[in-house]
């Protein structure tokens, strides 16, 4: 028998008395609806490319942020997590690099309106229908200038007409670290004999027992003297330990993850609705760190009458955010916890011990902390005076959001086929922000206490008409569209900072008694715009579209505002032909090419911040004993305008057997001229940069997603997807004056522009290993002839006379996602992987283990177990001697940045509809779900995903959730 319905798979099944037939949906069958710019369009006939993800697999992600959501999802589509902490947005990039000085991040749009990054973090993932990635100018270029790194698009959830139900979704779970600490010393009699090996290396054995105690500062042995923990032969005491005490224990702890969610939704053929309230409790695996947030939302459609219709959404989310001492991942900021936990050395107690190893107690039977400040004990390496373990406890770090949105939508169908259309979008988000560090230790203790506030509120104001024409006559089919469009910014910031607090555990302003800064400001941005946008078809078969916008934005002077963006797109559904209509195993074969220009006026200053008015000077103005001072702080270039990219898309769309195998593929190529750049400028001038108009770079590469169902019956289905990116990043021009030398940039300038080289190529040191008669690190130089010019190069010892070497760019050559979807009778399996190959990061982290001695006090990799001794010279690990320059800048620290990571797997179960009635429910099903299940890289503790550029630092680490969950439809 051959069941079928429409938009379902059609099912041939045996005649039995007693049958169920489960039927499969066929999206093809119904053509798929894609959220484009300013409205839908049927997949089949979209020029653009653009990738999209369904509302259900982001359900089953437990994600506090929809940015990172998209990891491994779609291609051409990157994901830097940059922090493990609950609530933190990640990084999107979208098919490459687009910037240098200016923002480098994707357009967001929620329900047809922008979005503010920053406030990602606010939206619930159980409210979404689903996310967009527009990426080519075909697809993006209607939002103009805006659009320049893509576009992502999100649609939340709409009530239906057929019926209204209830949904209620529960889950519980643990959180853990995801990926585990480098794998340094642990051991403290391994360490108190490798810093002992120091001394021997450098005075004999005699000495080196003598000296240790000054050089570790702390005796960890029970009954030792000091200069008898190591004896001059080399044997470390027996002796007990005073302690056990781990710092990431002491530090980090298992979180517990709770999130509900409710929504109702349906309505009838005038008033459709959807109500949501979601809360979410997420804690860190630091202490005292978490992401808490309730979130609502209200979305209705009203039809008045054949010629009007209304849409109203309205959201409002409340977000807590808890960073304990998690911020600044800079390795010289010791109350980093990620940072101090490793780089300590495990001799140092956190907890208080008397000389027999007893742990001490205040008079209320509290635990007293050591500060390593000489009163229990003393500490090297600049890691006196502090205790993250204790830190955590006694200082604050919360940022509170309060995030309110609305969207409305009035359509007038004046006849058939014309619409005009008017959008409002307002979004507002109130920002309180309080870093209060304590009086007792840590960095605040000489002032008595110390806090910030920051008080934020950012309104974006959207508003929009259209109007829109739709016709066919006979064969041909097109649809126009024009519009106008306003936008305005307006941020609103104040800031305070008061020391000498007199309560400890109160941060707030009226327990401080002496006021140290103040200072407001207000930030305004506006945009003025019109757009149009034509679409032509011919028998389903040929399509085109052509767009245009031209922008006015206030960033820039007067007499450079206005910048106009245009595209062009067309694509030719082969199936459609008479002569591949018959084949069989050919379900749809489509090509496609787009072509088009867009523009950026994103520009930012050194640290990465937003300038609003990048074409004036600007001052500070301070009291210099109660006189004005004014100083400028910002050389503005009145010149300066839009950064510009040319955009060109191939690609291809292909289905076949019964589409069971889809192909899509695509080539891009974007080229960008007049990037905006921050120059630098002399030092005397009294400012290091001016922003101008001077680079051009290219991105090219190319784009596949591969999706198939090998397998599938009435009660098994498997279906599988892999997508892949790959590209080539290249600079293509620098001024005149810098094309010998190139241009110097990043973290500690680690890489250096040049023409026909990537953004991100790495300018360092090369090392050339040890010399293997006395253990002393190597690094390649040139050998010069008379005239200067290099003929061959050699090594040296001395790492001033070492030279600086093009060592490949950290940009990765392949980046993916593979996943996979399993459902045998009730039950359910998703299992969503992704991955990178290539590219190098300069692993900082693993440099600051690998000293030679030189900052004894600090941890050690248990690498550095393999340094160089007169028994062990067939080794790339120098002499330890207390060299400063053995674990200087160079090529030793570059490592792989492939990995792959399992990003989530899913287990669920539906209970039989029979089993329902009971509880007078739709349906029900429980499941487990596991985020960053595993992830294998080149080295142990080391995460490439969070790195942008291929720089390591003490970053938040990533968080490994595992949570039982229950969903009821009523």
């Amino acid at each position: 028998m051959v069941v079928s319905f429409i938009g379902l798979e059609t099912q041939e099944v045996k005649i039995q008395p007693v049958m169920k037939v489960v039927m499969q949906s066929n999206m093809h069958e119904l053509d798929e609806v894609m959220v484009v710019a300013y409205g839908t369009a049927k997949k089949s006939s979209f020029t653009g490319a653009a990738t999209s993800v369904d509302g259900e697999k982001i359900a089953k992600l437990q994600v506090s942020s929809v940015s990172k959501a998209l990891e491994g999802a779609a291609a051409g589509v990157q994901v830097i997590s940059t922090s493990g902490q609950p609530g933190e947005n990640a990084k999107i990039r979208i098919r490459g690099i687009g910037s240098f000085s200016a923002s480098a991040a994707p357009l967001y749009v929620v329900d047809g309106m922008p979005y503010d990054e920053e406030a990602v973090n606010a939206l619930n993932p159980a409210d979404i229908e689903s996310m967009s990635i527009l990426k080519d100018a075909a697809s993006a270029a209607l939002y103009g200038s805006r659009a320049a790194n893509g576009v992502v698009m999100i649609t939340t959830k709409r009530g239906s007409s057929d019926k209204s139900s209830i949904s209620v979704d529960a889950r519980w779970g643990v959180n853990t670290r995801g990926i585990p600490e480098y794998d340094i010393m642990k051991d403290q009699r391994t360490y108190v004999k490798t810093a002992w090996n120091v001394l021997y290396n450098q005075v004999g054995g005699e000495e080196a027992s003598a000296g240790l105690i000054n050089s570790i500062g702390y005796n960890p042995f029970i009954g030792v003297a000091n200069n008898e923990m190591v004896s001059p032969e080399g044997v470390v005491t027996s002796a007990p330990l005073r302690h056990h005490d781990d710092w990431a224990d002491a530090t980090l702890h298992n979180g517990l993850r709770q999130e509900y969610n409710i929504s109702m939704q349906g309505g009838n053929s005038k008033t459709t609705h959807f109500l949501s309230l979601g809360y979410l409790k997420d804690e860190g695996i630091l202490r005292n760190t978490d992401f808490e947030r309730i979130s609502a939302r209200a979305n209705i459609t009203h039809t008045v009458n054949k010629y009007l219709d209304l849409t109203g959404n309205l959201s409002y989310a409340r977000g807590e955010k808890n960073a304990g001492t998690s911020q600044g991942a800079s390795l010289t900021n010791y109350s980093n916890a990620f940072m101090f936990t490793q780089q300590i050395a495990p001799i140092y107690p956190v907890y208080a011990y008397d000389t027999d190893g007893n742990r001490l107690y205040d008079e209320d039977g509290n635990v007293i902390y050591d500060y390593g400040d000489g009163t229990y004990s003393s500490r090297m390496a600049g890691f006196s005076n502090q205790n993250v373990a204790a830190n955590s406890d006694l200082d604050v770090h919360q940022t509170l959001n309060d995030n309110f949105s609305g969207r409305g939508t009035i359509n007038l169908n004046l006849f058939e086929g014309f619409k005009l259309t008017a959008n409002i979008g307002y979004d507002l988000m109130n920002q309180v922000r309080t870093d209060h560090m304590n009086q007792l230790y840590g960095d605040a203790a000489n002032v008595n206490g110390r806090t910030y506030k920051y008080n934020i509120r950012m309104q974006t104001f959207t508003a929009n008409q259209i109007a829109s024409y739709a016709k066919s006559i006979g064969k041909h089919s097109f649809d126009v569209m024009v519009g106008h469009e306003s936008y305005s910014y307006i941020q609103n910031y104040q800031y305070t900072h008061k020391y000498n607090f007199y309560t400890l555990g109160n941060p707030e302003f009226n327990n401080a008694i002496t006021m140290s800064d103040m200072n407001s400001y207000k930030q305004e941005h506006s945009m003025e715009s019109y757009f149009g946008r034509v679409n032509y078809d011919y028998e389903d078969r040929f399509y085109l579209s052509a767009s245009i916008r031209t922008d006015e934005s206030s960033k820039f002077h007067p007499d450079n505002r206005r910048g106009t963006f245009w595209s062009v797109g067309g694509s030719w559904r082969m199936t459609q032909e008479e002569w591949l209509k018959d084949v069989s195993w050919l379900n749809d074969l489509k090509i496609k090419a787009s072509y088009g220009t867009q523009g950026n006026d994103g520009i930012l200053d050194q640290y990465g911040y937003v300038v609003y008015q990048p074409y004036l000077k600007q001052y500070t103005v301070s009291n210099n004993n109660g006189a004005f001072s004014v100083v400028e702080s910002y050389r503005g270039n009145k010149d300066l305008t839009w950064e510009k990219s040319k955009n060109l898309n191939v690609g291809i769309e292909s289905s076949f057997f019964d589409h069971r195998l889809k192909f899509d593929f695509d080539y891009f190529l974007k080229n960008t001229s007049d990037m905006l750049y921050n120059m630098p400028y002399p030092i005397s001038s009294g400012i290091s940069y001016i922003p101008m108009n001077l680079l051009d770079m290219k991105n090219q590469g190319f784009e596949f997603t591969l999706t198939a169902t090998p397998f599938r019956t009435n009660d098994f289905v498997w279906n599988i997807s892999i997508n892949g990116t790959h590209y080539k990043n290249k600079i293509v021009s620098l001024p005149e004056d810098k094309r010998a030398d190139g241009i110097i940039h990043g973290t500690s300038s680690l890489f250096r522009l040049t023409e026909g080289g990537s953004i991100y190529d790495v300018y360092t040191y090369e090392y050339a290993g040890v010399n293997p008669e006395t253990g002393a690190a190597q690094w390649y130089m040139n050998v010069e002839d008379e005239n200067g010019n290099v003929t061959g190069r050699t090594v040296t010892e001395d790492y001033t006379q070492a030279d600086k070497y093009d060592l490949g760019s950290t940009l990765p050559d392949f980046q993916g996602g593979l996943s996979m979807d399993f459902s045998y009778k009730n039950f359910d399996l998703t299992i969503g992987t992704n991955f990178q190959l290539g590219g190098q990061i300069y692993d900082s982290m693993y440099m600051g283990f690998m000293h030679a001695g030189s900052n004894v006090g600090s941890n050690w990799h248990k690498d550095i177990l393999n340094a160089w001794t007169p028994e062990n010279k067939n080794t790339d690990v120098p002499i330890m001697d207390g060299a400063q320059n053995s674990n200087a800048q160079s090529s030793r620290f570059l490592i792989s940045a492939s990995y792959f990571n399992i990003r989530n797997i899913s287990l669920g179960y539906t209970f039989p509809a029979k089993w329902m009635k009971a509880i007078q429910a739709n349906s029900a099903r429980i499941y487990v779900s596991a985020d960053n299940v595993a992830m294998f890289s080149k080295r142990k503790g080391l995460d490439p995903r969070q790195y942008e550029y291929g720089y390591s630092a003490a970053n938040y680490s990533a968080i490994r959730a595992i949570s039982f969950g229950i969903n009821l439809n009523f």
